[in-house]
């Protein structure tokens, strides 16, 4: 349990805008993500950089890295 107080994730029009991926899709922000809402701009830089070397970075096309990514992740036992 954190001691920080984590603003909801539309407590501004900002971090509304920010949390918007996730709260589309019925869920919160992730918790590897929601200390970050106390500071929209690494929050932002954060979620860039992740998607920047995630994605994008072969041939294998969006749809297949996702797919490679999931495996890894179940591979590994760990929720992606």
């Amino acid at each position: 349990m954190t001691w920080l107080k984590l603003p909801h994730d539309t407590a501004t029009p900002e971090l509304t805008n920010a949390s918007r991926r996730w709260n589309d899709q019925g869920r919160p922000v992730p918790a590897v993500l929601a200390p970050m809402k106390l500071n929209l701009r690494a929050m932002r830089s954060v979620m860039l950089m992740n998607s920047a070397v995630t994605f994008g970075g072969s041939s294998l096309g969006r749809a297949l890295e996702e797919r490679v990514a999931v495996t890894v992740s179940a591979l590994n036992e760990c929720f992606y």
